[in-house]
Parts: C-alpha cells; structure tokens; sequence
C-alpha cells in the first residue's frame, strides 16, 4: 500500500479489540478504536476512513441499526463481525450495506485477506470512476482517438466548418464515427448551448416521416389527439443531426429542400407555416452522388446539403490509430464489465494492426469489449482474437458470407470442426489456439452439438 489504510475497529471486548488492532498494525494498517456505537457515529462523521470494522453487537445497540446510515456515508466499506451461528444477521448485514462479513472466532489469515480484498475493490472503483470521469469529460472532437496525418487533416477540416453556420454532409463506411463527428461539430459551433437532435432517417416509416419530421395537428389522423411538434420544432436555434438521409422518401425530400432553403416546417393539417432557425447535419453510408445519378435522391437537396463535406476514412486506410483506439477502448471495457485487462499483447499489436475492419470503428470497439467481457485476461493474446482476425483469409470462405466478425468466426469454427470429424483437440491445433480457447469460443458463439451441422 502506498499509504497506510485507516481502519475504524468498531468491537467491545477489549481483549479482541486489542489484538485485533495490533494484528493489523503489524500488517500495515492505521487502527483507531471504539467500544460503543455511539462514539463510533462521532467518529465516522467527524473523520475519514477507508474501511470499518463493525461488531453488530455492542452495549448501547444494535449496529443493524445504523449500518444503513453508516453505508450511505461509506458505501461497500463496511466489513461486520458476527458471533458463530448467526449467518442470517449477516447477510441482512450485507443488504443493508455491508461489504463482507466474518465469523467469530476470527482466523487472523482470513481476516486480512478480506480486509485487502476490500481495499482492491474500492481502488478499482475509484480507477473506474476516475476512467468515468476522463471518458466523460472529453467533448466535442477531443473524444476523437487517432494518431494518422489522415485522420488529424480531417478533424482540422471539421474544426473549421464547426465555426460556420453551413450545412455539412458527412459521409463514410459504417461505424466511421459520422454520428460522433456531427457531435463534435455541434459542441465546437455557436449552437453548442442550444440542442442537437439526431434523428436516423433509415428507422422512421415511411408513412410516418412527415409528421416524424414536421409535426402534426391534432385530429391530422387517427389518434391525433393533440398539436404534436416535430423534430425540426424540437431543435430550433440549435442543431439537427439526420442520419443515413439517403434513405429519406422523395416526397419527404422535397419537403425538406424548403425547410433548407426558407427555413420553414409546415406541420400535418397546419394551415399556416412555422419559422425554424436550425443548422443541418445529415451523413450517410451510401454515394449520395451515384443516388443521384439513379435519381434515388434529388439533385437540388443534395446539392443544398453538402454547402461542406466531410468524408471520414474507414480504418484500414488509417491503421495508425488501430492500437490507439484498441487501447482506448480496454479502459471503456474496465467501466462496462468492472475488469481490467492492463494491455494488448506485443503478439496481438500486428494482428489487430493488419486486420481490415470492414465494421471500422464499431467494430473494433465491439471486439475489444467481447474480449475483455469473456475472461479475466492480464493482457489481450493471440488466442483470445476472433479467428477472422488470426486467419483472415480462410475465415472469408464461402461459408462466410456475412461482413460480422462473430458469424465469420462461427463459420470458420464450423469448417474446421467438419474437417476433423468433430475433433476439438486436432481442430485447435489447426486454428493455432489452445483446446480451452477453443471451448471459450465455441461457448461464447453458442456452438454446441449442432456445431457440424
């Protein structure tokens, strides 16, 4: 310990108290001492602790009593000592608040391994609150990881549209970051106080658009029972984000080329317009132009959309910032799964470098976050990477026909178990992982008996 752990030793019987507390300051802890509940209360709200040790039965009470307020103060620091035989008073313990609970007579070993269990918790809990803190306080494109000259010209372009009032199209492969970008584009504008509204424009039905979009009057259809604002009412004065616009119907088209060019929304049954002031940001995955060309999309919205654009590089194009984002996203899985991993493997690095990526930045952070949830790994190896990633080539067969890593990985398991007549231990060898890496995987893909079929 960097510095000593201060511990509250809540016990009435002096002679254990004693030993307890000189037990633990031969083992590096900082022990004060109280006998009563009621000078335990003064203490623990006049001073700070890190752990207490609380025997629930004292002379003026009950510490059942006042575990819960205790917990509120001292959240999972709170280790009880309990007579032999009334396990029941203990886990009601833990339910109020407690950490842990220990029997009496104490096994000296067993106490101190429970004491520095609770102290590593608590630092992980603080690790991934301070993680929190960090991942939470980056805003606007600071949330942006990349290290490629590729990636920083294109957030400096970003940077200076964010400071005009123009529409901007933001295009790119699935899982670029395009919705982040449009994010970051709206906390660095003017607008930045006002609200950004994102709306994927390939979820809404088609016949639900309009007033999806725009608003409705009531009694404008069934069910209509009250004047309903839409989106573009929702975001006035700030920003409107619209996703995958290429998917828009025509006809709503055109209704938002007059929304661009006059800025006002004519909601469903309305007789007269509403004025909006809102700034536009829309993105897709699709070659707006080419949509064009195939008059699939109007040719005087597109042009009206892209005043500036934006494309965002997939990553294969951009693996310098790969292991930077993997890394990244190893303290994101510390916040979702409560385990750390501490690093990628110098063996895992290339692997992870070289791979394509066709699902980019999403991609990427769902297999980080897959790895990281299936096991309680020091580092990232070779053999916790999906297959598709240790044998690209052979995990694109025919049997692979999906873009998913997972599926691909499926598929390839499948084969190879094939070729081996079912044979795990030849079947691991050949795909270059150990026979229990190969039961992780079959388990985590949900690949039982039906795996040959």
């Amino acid at each position: 310990m960097d510095r000593k752990a201060c511990i509250l030793l809540v016990e009435d019987d002096a002679a254990l108290r004693e030993s307890i507390g000189k037990f633990l300051q031969g083992k590096g802890f900082q022990v004060s001492e109280s006998s009563r509940l009621a000078d335990a209360t003064r203490q623990l709200e006049g001073d700070s602790f890190d752990l207490v040790l609380l025997d629930l039965t004292l002379p003026d009470g009950n510490g059942l009593d006042i575990l819960e307020r205790f917990s509120r103060r001292y959240p999972q620091r709170i280790v009880v000592l309990t007579g032999t035989g009334s396990v029941e008073t203990a886990v009601l313990a833990m339910k109020k608040g407690a950490h842990d609970f220990l029997q009496k007579p104490l096994n000296p070993e067993l106490l101190l391994s429970t004491l520095q269990r609770a102290m590593n918790f608590l630092r992980a809990r603080e690790e991934c609150q301070s993680l929190k803190r960090e991942i939470g306080d980056a805003a606007g494109f600071d949330k942006f990881i990349y290290r490629s000259s590729a990636m920083a010209e294109v957030l400096a372009t970003a940077r200076r549209y964010a400071a005009t009032p123009h529409a901007v199209l933001i295009s790119g492969e699935t899982g670029t970051g395009k919705e982040l970008m449009a994010q970051a584009i709206h906390a660095a504008s003017s607008r930045r106080g006002r609200p950004l509204l994102s709306v994927n424009c390939a979820a809404i039905p088609e016949n639900l658009a309009e007033s999806e979009l725009f608003g409705y009057r009531r009694g404008a259809f069934t069910g209509a029972v009250a004047d309903t604002p839409g989106k573009f009412a929702l975001a006035d004065h700030g920003t409107i984000f619209l996703d995958e616009i290429g998917e828009l119907p025509l006809a709503i088209q055109a209704k938002l080329l007059r929304v661009l060019e006059n800025g006002e929304i004519t909601p469903l049954k309305s007789r007269s317009p509403l004025h909006v002031d809102i700034r536009v940001l829309a993105a897709s995955n699709k070659n707006l132009e080419e949509e064009v060309k195939q008059k699939r999309f109007r040719a005087d919205l597109y042009y009206r959309i892209e005043e500036l654009k934006i494309f965002i590089p997939p990553l294969r194009s951009r693996n310098d910032d790969i292991l930077p984002l993997a890394e990244h996203f190893l303290k994101v899985a510390a916040l979702v799964n409560e385990r750390h991993v501490a690093a990628i493997s110098p063996e895992a690095r290339p692997l992870l470098r070289e791979y394509d990526w066709p699902g980019n930045v999403r991609e990427l952070r769902n297999t980080i976050l897959r790895i990281c949830a299936s096991g309680p790994w020091q580092k990232i190896l070779p053999e916790h990477l999906p297959l598709a990633i240790l044998h690209p080539q052979a995990a694109r067969g025919e049997e692979a026909q999906s873009d998913s890593l997972a599926a691909m990985e499926a598929a390839y398991i499948r084969r190879i178990l094939r070729q081996t007549d079912g044979n795990q231990s030849l079947a691991a060898a050949i795909l270059g992982i150990s026979r229990s890496s190969l039961y992780r995987k079959l388990a985590a893909l949900r690949l039982g008996k039906d795996a040959l079929d």
